[in-house]
């Protein structure tokens, strides 16, 4: 069942995910130091108001929705999901008008203003939409969110930049375009009401309870991830975070879009075992998760490091080239080992309903990644920040999967584990041969090569099993 569900959702888990990346890349060519620095702060930023306004409800939404499903529930859920998002989208807009005029862009002019908070709001929107969907498993709707406004909302920035000029305004109405579009197209599909009144306080005690956690643990996590980024500001000045953000971000968004492919139908397929099963079924199902999570990020990482010098000379500008080479591959590590705590360690907590364990283990990453970037960037430059944020990661995804391990049996799944470390150093072994490429269309066959080596070592490390699946059951005739 994970494996189709994992099917089902792959357009969305790819190709969403893959504009972004995309987007990294291409705003190296078009734009500035400065206006690309804006446009990753704000960004950044409305990951945080998102974390401190509206995911504690997501999150419960996730979790909990199948349960308020029939006739008497749906109203007052509604009612209540209805309220609450009015609320979080005017904190939002408030609070990112308050920080673009003190921290990322004092003066900012109107189109700022307005660009900012039409872009948080639709964000915000399609987020919790598709976090909804995957509760209800209504694919086509998450398919939607997560398309929709990456790639449209990209080739709306581009052409608005090329016809108004380098603006950090016109990316950014360009995907709140594309975000709304995305969230009124899904309107008929998806179960809501029209009023706001009176709110269930029942529901919402329940949601706070188990998602205020979630909030401190989250914004934590979002200081993990992001800190560095304004540190660099903050430390080197504007310019210096839009050097920054290019090997950072395309590192985070490597890791996310590996692992992306293959989390969408994981933790609603855990939650379901759970519920039916008991706790030692969820457990299994996590561990089979992670199987299928390490095997999307292991060479996702190897070819990264293996491909890194071909990748930044052929895909980023000249002026970004230098400080992405040094910093690309430890932001793809730091990347790979948070989507791997954050996808199966800390999903145990989520199971379990002890949320404000994931709060500690949040503080974890986010103090170590500030202390250490405040260290490292005098005396080692960008690259030490990028290191900083690689020790924190480590560091937090190890209390997790130690917690996880010995007090919640948590378990790993060894035989997998080790057939896919041994795939990914053989495709090691076939990129190490290649020599540096020159073109595009080249580097997209080291590219193939690559995976094709890993594909063709995992067959034959699970020939035994495929074999097995194959082979045509015996037809037992009746008596």
């Amino acid at each position: 069942m994970l494996l189709k569900h994992t099917l089902l959702y792959l357009p969305a888990q790819f190709v969403g995910p893959l504009f972004q990346l995309l987007a990294m890349i291409v705003w190296t060519h078009v734009v500035d130091e400065h206006t690309l620095g804006v446009i990753t702060l704000i960004t950044a930023t409305h990951e945080l108001l998102q974390i401190g306004f509206l995911a504690w409800w997501s999150q419960f939404a996730l979790r909990f929705l199948g349960r308020y499903q029939d006739a008497n529930d749906a109203p007052r859920f509604y009612r209540t999901e209805n309220a609450v998002l009015l609320a979080s989208l005017a904190l939002q807009s408030a609070a990112i008008i308050g920080i673009l005029h003190l921290v990322i862009a004092p003066g900012a002019g109107t189109g700022l203003l307005l660009a900012s908070v039409a872009y948080v709001m639709t964000r915000s929107l399609n987020l919790y939409i598709g976090e909804r969907a995957r509760a209800r498993q209504q694919i086509r709707v998450y398919t939607i969110q997560q398309v929709f406004g990456p790639s449209v909302g990209f080739i709306l920035g581009l052409v608005l930049i090329k016809l108004l000029g380098q603006s950090p305004d016109w990316p950014l109405a360009g995907y709140a375009a594309a975000q709304l579009t995305a969230a009124l197209i899904v309107l008929p599909w998806i179960g809501w009401g029209h009023r706001l009144w009176p709110i269930d306080r029942e529901i919402v005690v329940h949601a706070l309870r188990y998602g205020i956690p979630l909030i401190i643990g989250g914004a934590l996590g979002w200081v993990g991830l992001n800190a560095s980024r304004f540190i660099v500001n903050e430390m080197s000045g504007v310019a210096a975070a839009g050097l920054f953000a290019v090997g950072y971000g395309l590192g985070q968004r490597a890791a996310a879009v590996a692992a992306m492919l293959v989390t969408a139908a994981a933790f609603p397929l855990a939650v379901r075992s759970m519920e039916q099963h008991g706790d030692q079924a969820g457990m299994r199902q996590l561990a089979n998760n992670s199987a299928l999570l390490v095997a999307v990020l292991a060479p996702s990482l190897a070819g990264i490091i293996m491909l890194r010098t071909e990748i930044v000379h052929l895909l980023i500008a000249a002026p970004f080239q230098a400080v992405t080479l040094a910093i690309l591959p430890l932001s793809t590590l730091a990347g790979a080992i948070r989507n791997l705590r954050a996808h199966f360690g800390d999903q145990v907590f989520l199971l379990q309903n002890r949320t404000r364990w994931m709060m500690a283990i949040a503080a974890i990453d986010a103090s170590m990644t500030v202390v250490l970037s405040v260290l490292l960037l005098p005396r080692w430059g960008l690259p030490g920040v990028a290191a900083a944020t690689v020790l924190a990661a480590l560091a937090a995804a190890t209390v997790s999967f130690s917690i996880g391990f010995t007090r919640f049996g948590l378990r790993l799944p060894v035989g997998h584990l080790v057939r896919i470390v041994l795939a990914t150093i053989a495709m090691a072994a076939v990129l190490r041969i290649f020599p540096e490429a020159r073109t595009i269309p080249i580097l997209a066959a080291h590219i193939a090569a690559g995976a094709a080596s890993y594909f063709a070592a995992l067959a034959l490390l699970y020939a035994p099993s495929l074999v097995r699946m194959l082979r045509p059951r015996p037809q037992h005739s009746g008596a």
